[in-house]
């Protein structure tokens, strides 16, 4: 994790466990907004999550309902805007550039206007809610494979499900090799483990 902010400025009712907890969190909101998405690779999501808590902390933390639902929300928002930023240095426009030919004299849409907008505020506030959800269970995902699962289980699993190689590519590639039904099995495991893992803290967290 990246070094904690200097002059770290928390909203009431949040600790220093608890800014920790929820930067992780906001982390996991970024990488949701690129994952898959090369135009911003070799971006440190740390550095966005800094810019989204300096934004909140420079309006005084204000939300509309709940702090961490908001917090994660602005962490998108943040993630989203580099990916604007980016692609727009990759195609070596500006965000107030005129899109399409005959706009250059005004009226017309520019790559600023891309953005999407908010939606109207109960909308908004149930997805932030549902967002909020998402997010802590992807985290719970991340905990249960590096902190539950064996060795084995871990590669297994991540070869298959997060690279998308085929069982018996990866049973060749382990030592000693295995079948690919055996790797199949050994995913399944890992599967159930993983699942158990996140209903067992879900529940937790609701009590």
């Amino acid at each position: 994790m990246a070094d904690t902010p200097r002059d770290l400025v928390l909203p009431d009712g949040v600790d220093d466990q608890g800014y920790e907890r929820l930067r992780r969190l906001m982390r996991v909101s970024v990488l949701r907004v690129w994952a898959g998405d090369r135009v911003i690779a070799g971006m440190d999501p740390w550095s966005v999550v800094d810019e989204a808590w300096a934004s909140m902390a420079s309006s005084g933390f204000a939300s509309a309902g709940p702090f961490e639902p908001f917090a994660l929300r602005v962490a998108k928002n943040k993630a989203l805007d580099a990916v604007t930023r980016a692609e727009a240095r990759r195609r070596d426009r500006s965000l107030e550039e005129p899109i399409g030919r005959g706009m250059e004299e005004g009226g017309g849409l520019v790559v600023a206007d891309t953005i999407v907008g908010s939606a109207g505020a109960d909308d908004e506030y149930m997805s932030m809610l549902e967002e909020s959800k998402d997010v802590r269970r992807v985290s719970l995902v991340e905990e249960a494979i590096f902190g539950v699962l064996s060795d084995v289980e871990r590669d297994t699993f991540n070869a298959v499900v997060r690279d998308g190689k085929s069982r018996a590519a990866v049973g060749r590639d382990l030592d000693p090799p295995i079948t690919g039904q055996r790797v199949g099995q050994i995913v399944a495991a890992a599967t159930i483990k993983i699942k158990a893992y996140v209903e067992e803290h879900e529940e937790s967290d609701d009590e």
